[in-house]
């Protein structure tokens, strides 16, 4: 079975797969502190590189040797890298790989099943797949922790990132900023929550919630009675959530809010939280547009900032790593 679903799967195993089952007589090409890279490993990465390369007339790769050293050169990195997780007791649930199997999944308009029977037909060890996902997660939290989380983007800098951008706008004939104004739609609400506890199961919530919603309806003080009933931590404020955008709570409490017209008062209803009352004050479409438009200047500051300490980071992990490249040795 062989199809595109199969062929994004495989560039991704050659991404990860750096462990490989390589026969005992597998030759090493490098040797990584104490692990090692084995020529089939480094030949299963070439073979791909070549074969999605003939696959896009645009994708062009360097003669043999070159692309093999390269592709080396990656294969050192992503050892060395996963050594340091190791070494740091960085450890990857099986939940965290069974949400990423499912996404890759996802991605291939595959369901689960559909996408391990697939795999498994292509002669892959489901098994192994899952502990080089593994890996590649635990490498992107080591990434996240050593690099990721250290990066600041000050105000100053998302300044000169807009200054730079609008600079560059008249000479690219770019849109005009009123025709890229950001609209958000956002909601005044607020509510009574109650959480299920030993003395107080589902149905005595509800019916309590019921009574309580029936006071709001014949009058009573919405701010008093969420300061008495409420387990949220709004209880204080009477139970107000501000304004939330759309798309900012649970589905659940999002869907209910949204039924409502302004000052109307739902129904009991549960999320994953407890049971709410929901409250709609009132609603308003806000512009977002300069706090959207710092947003993606943030990003691109932030992203370029991750790069360039991203190399720095990986440059001084090799210096630092005892690197034998065995490469050009017949064995």
């Amino acid at each position: 079975m062989r199809g595109p679903a199969i062929w994004i799967f495989g560039l991704l195993l050659a991404a990860l797969s750096l462990s490989g089952t390589a026969a005992e007589l597998d030759r090493v090409v490098a040797v990584v502190n104490n692990g090692v890279i084995l020529r089939s490993e480094l030949d299963n990465q070439v073979r791909e590189i070549q074969s999605r390369a003939a696959g896009q007339a645009q994708e062009r790769v360097p003669p043999r040797d070159i692309l093999e050293r390269q592709v080396l050169e990656r294969m050192i990195l992503a050892e060395i890298q996963w050594q340091m997780a190791e070494k740091t007791g960085i450890k990857v649930p099986d939940e965290a790989v069974n949400q990423a199997v499912a996404s890759i999944a996802r991605r291939n308009n595959m369901r689960l099943d559909d996408f391990i029977a697939a795999v498994q037909a292509e002669g892959v060890d489901y098994q192994a797949l899952r502990e080089d996902i593994r890996r590649d997660l635990s490498i992107d939290q080591l990434r996240q922790r050593e690099v990721a989380r250290r990066i600041v983007v000050t105000e100053r800098e998302i300044d000169n990132q807009l200054e730079s951008k609008n600079a560059r706008a008249p000479e690219a004939g770019g849109e005009t900023a009123d025709a890229k104004r950001a609209v958000i739609a956002e909601t005044h609400a607020r509510h009574i929550l109650m959480r299920p506890s030993v003395v107080m199961d589902d149905a005595k919530i509800r019916a309590t919630m019921s009574r309580v919603r029936n006071e709001l309806i014949g009058g009573a003080d919405f701010a008093a009675l969420a300061k008495q009933y409420s387990d949220d931590a709004t209880a204080d404020q009477g139970g107000d959530l501000g304004w939330l955008a759309s798309g900012a709570t649970v589905p659940e409490f999002q869907q209910a809010m949204d039924a409502l017209a302004p000052g109307q008062i739902s129904e009991p209803f549960r999320s994953r939280f407890g049971w709410h009352v929901v409250q709609v004050i009132e609603r308003r479409d806000r512009d977002a547009t300069d706090e959207a438009e710092r947003d993606q200047a943030r990003q691109r500051v932030f992203q370029r900032k991750l790069e360039e300490a991203t190399q720095a980071w990986q440059r001084r992990l090799r210096e630092e790593a005892y690197v034998e490249i065995r490469l050009d040795n017949p064995g």
